[in-house]
C-alpha cells in the first residue's frame, strides 16, 4: 500500500498543525470542508492514508535524535553541517556531544512538532469515523485499528525522547493553549492499551503490502513490554510478555527471514517476507520538491562522504555513487564489531572500493581505475601489501583502519571511511547541498530479525540465557558467510546485555534504532563516552540527557504550567 501523496491530502483536508506556539491551529486550504469530504468511504480512506503519510514527515529527513550521541555513530562533516545552513553544525554537535544541549535546539523541536502533528491527523481520523457512511463496520474497525497503532507508535517515540508528555486523544478544532503532561507510566499504559485494543481488528496478512497487521502490533507490543521492563514502574511480567509476544510473531508463519542478509537490502526488494512495518515510498505517487525531484527520503545519503571534493577522479554528479554526505559517521568501534572472515554483513553493509567515474588526465586517472580502497579493519595489511597493491593500482589511495574518523576539529582522521551502502538507491537523483532528499526506497521500521533480537533480550532479562542464545543464533546463522554458520554461533554463557547490543549494532546499522536501544538498556552513557570520539572529548553527557529538553517554544506559549525536563534551563 502506497499512502496517498500528502500534498493531495492537504488540498482536501483541514490539517491541524501542532505549531511552534504550542497550540493546534486550524487552516483550511481549500473550499472543500472536512465535514463534507470525510463522511463517505472514499474520504475516510483518504484520511487514513494521510495518517500513514505522516510517517514520511517523521522519518524522511534527518534522524538526528536517533543516530547522534551514541556509540556506533558520531557527528560527521558535510556542507550542510558546516554552519551555513540553519545552524545545523550547532544543533548536531549539541545532540552528539551533549554540550550545551538546550530547549532551543531546532532538531528537537522539529521532531516534537512532527510527532504531535502526526498524532493530530490520527485523532482526526478516529473522531470522524462514527460519521462515515458507505463502509462496512469491519472495514471501518480495521482502519481505526491501523490509525490507533500509528498513534501509539508516535507516543512511544515521544515518551522515550521526552518522558512525561501530553496525551492528546481528541481532534482539536479550535485553539488549544494548554496541555498537561502525563507521567511516563501513564503514557506506557495508554500505548499498551491502545495496541491491545486494536490488534484483534487487524488481519494476519495485509490486503496491501505496507498496511498494519496483527504481527506489527505484536512486534510493537513486545518492544513496549521490553522497554517498560527496565523502568521503575515495570510490571512484574513485562519481560515474559515481551518474549511471548515476539515468539508469537516469529511462530506465526506470516514472516520469515530472507535467505541472505544481502537480499533484505537489494534495491527493489523492499516488499520481502522479513518486513513487518515500513515507511512506504513510490516515485509514481510521491510529490516533487522545489527542484522537481521526487520528495523522497535521505536514508541512502546520510552515511557516506563527498567523493568529488575529497578524491580526484569523481565528478560531482555521478549516477554510480550518487549523493553521499557524512551526516553521520560510523565510529571506529562499529567496524571493530565484525569478524569479517565469517560475517557477511560487513561487506553487505559497507562499501570499501571506489572506482573513478571520470578521467583526470593531469593525474593519470581514467574512468574505471580503482581509486579508493579500504582494507578490512581486521585483516593484516602490511607495508609490503601496500606496495604490492599500488603496483597493481597505481592511482589508488589506501586508507587503513586508524584513519577512519573525522578530519575536522583536530580529530586527526582522513574524513574517509567505508561507506554504509546497504541503503544505496541507484535511482536517487542528485539534489545538491539541500535536504530535498530523493531516495524512493522504503524505510524499514520493523523486520523479523529485530523480533528475534527483542525475544533474545527479553529471555536474557528473564534469566533464560539458553533460549536467548537460540534466538540470536538464528539471526547470526543467516548472517554467516556460507560455510561459516557454526563459527557464527554463540553459547548461553556468552549472552549478556553488551552482546545483545553488539548484535543489534551489526544487524541494524543505519536503521534509526541506536539511541533508543542504548537508553532502554541503561547503556547510553557508558558506551557513548567510551566509543564516540567527540562525545568522549567533551565529556558532557549526564543522567539528565536521557531525556531531551522540552522545546522552549512549547513552554513559552503554554498558558498554564508546562514544566521543563530537569537539567535544562
Amino acid at each position: 500500500m502506497k499512502p496517498i501523496n500528502k500534498y493531495i491530502i492537504i488540498s482536501f483536508f483541514t490539517l491541524f498543525l501542532f505549531s511552534c506556539e504550542n497550540f493546534l491551529e486550524e487552516e483550511n486550504r481549500s473550499n472543500i470542508t472536512a465535514e463534507g469530504y470525510f463522511t463517505d468511504a472514499e474520504g475516510f480512506e483518504t484520511l487514513v492514508s494521510a495518517a500513514y503519510s505522516t510517517l514520511r514527515d517523521v522519518w524522511g529527513d534527518d534522524p538526528w535524535l536517533f543516530c547522534l550521541g551514541v556509540d556506533i555513530y558520531t557527528r560527521g562533516e558535510s556542507e550542510i553541517v558546516g554552519g551555513s545552513y540553519g545552524n545545523r553544525d550547532v544543533f548536531s554537535s549539541e545532540l552528539n556531544e551533549y554540550a550545551n544541549l538546550d530547549p532551543q535546539n531546532a532538531f528537537v523541536s522539529d521532531f516534537y512538532t512532527d510527532c504531535y502533528r502526526a498524532i493530530q491527523v490520527c485523532n482526526t481520523a478516529i473522531s470522524r469515523a462514527d460519521g462515515v457512511s458507505g463502509i462496512s463496520d469491519s472495514r471501518k474497525e480495521q482502519r481505526l485499528a491501523e490509525v490507533r497503532f500509528l498513534r501509539a507508535y508516535y507516543y512511544y517515540l515521544l515518551v522515550e525522547q521526552f518522558g512525561d508528555i501530553p496525551i492528546v486523544e481528541e481532534e482539536i478544532n479550535g485553539v488549544a493553549t494548554h496541555f498537561d503532561r502525563a507521567s511516563e507510566e501513564s503514557v506506557y499504559q495508554f500505548i499498551i492499551s491502545e495496541l491491545e485494543a486494536s490488534k484483534n481488528n487487524l488481519p494476519d496478512v495485509a490486503e496491501e503490502f505496507g498496511r498494519i497487521t496483527k504481527g506489527a502490533v505484536n512486534h510493537l507490543l513486545a518492544l513496549m513490554h521490553l522497554t517498560r521492563g527496565y523502568k521503575s514502574y515495570a510490571a512484574g511480567n513485562d519481560f515474559a510478555m515481551a518474549a511471548s509476544l515476539a515468539d508469537e510473531v516469529i511462530n506465526s508463519g506470516h514472516y520469515s527471514l530472507v535467505s541472505t542478509f544481502e537480499d533484505v537490502f537489494t534495491p527493489g526488494n523492499e516488499n520481502n517476507n522479513e518486513i513487518i512495518f515500513s515507511v512506504q515510498y513510490d516515485a509514481g505517487t510521491l510529490g516533487v520538491n522545489n527542484q522537481g525531484l521526487p520528495d523522497g527520503n535521505g536514508q541512502s545519503a546520510h552515511w557516506g562522504w563527498e567523493l568529488w571534493t575529497k578524491e580526484p577522479g569523481f565528478e560531482r554528479e555521478n549516477p554510480t555513487y550518487n549523493w553521499k554526505k557524512s551526516q553521520f559517521t560510523p565510529t571506529q568501534f562499529l567496524y571493530s564489531l565484525f569478524d569479517t572472515s565469517v560475517d557477511s554483513r560487513y561487506d553487505v553493509t559497507f562499501l570499501s572500493t571506489f572506482y573513478a567515474t571520470t578521467d583526470d588526465e593531469s593525474r593519470g586517472i581514467k574512468a574505471g581505475d580503482l581509486k579508493v580502497y579500504f582494507p578490512k579493519w581486521d585483516e593484516e595489511f602490511t607495508e609490503q601489501d601496500s606496495l604490492d597493491f599500488m603496483a597493481e593500482h597505481p592511482v589508488a589511495s589506501i586508507y587503513t583502519y586508524p584513519t577512519w574518523k573525522q578530519d575536522f576539529a583536530n580529530v586527526g582522521g582522513s574524513g574517509k571511511f567505508p561507506m554504509v551502502w546497504k541503503f544505496h538507491d541507484p535511482d536517487a537523483a542528485f539534489h545538491g547541498n539541500t535536504t530535498n532528499y530523493t531516495s524512493t526506497r522504503d524505510i524499514f521500521l520493523f523486520r523479523l530479525a529485530e523480533t528475534y533480537l527483542i525475544a533474545a533480550e527479553a529471555y536474557l532479562q528473564s534469566g533464560d540465557n539458553g533460549t536467548a542464545a537460540e534466538r540470536i543464533n538464528t539471526v547470526r546463522r543467516r548472517a554467516a558467510i556460507p560455510g561459516n554458520e557454526a563459527a557464527m554461533e554463540i553459547g548461553a554463557g556468552d549472552v549478556d546485555l553488551d552482546l545483545v547490543l553488539d548484535e543489534r549494532a551489526r544487524e541494524f546499522i543505519g536503521e534509526y534504532k541506536r539511541w533508543m536501544d542504548l537508553k532502554r538498556t541503561g547503556k547510553l552513557m557508558e558506551r557513548t563516552l567510551e566509543h564516540n570520539n567527540l562525545a568522549k572529548r567533551e565529556s558532557q553527557l549526564q543522567e539528565f540527557h536521557l531525556l531531551r529538553p522540552i522545546p522552549q517554544s512549547v513552554i513559552d506559549r503554554d498558558t498554564g504550567e508546562f514544566p521543563q525536563n530537569p537539567g535544562y534551563n
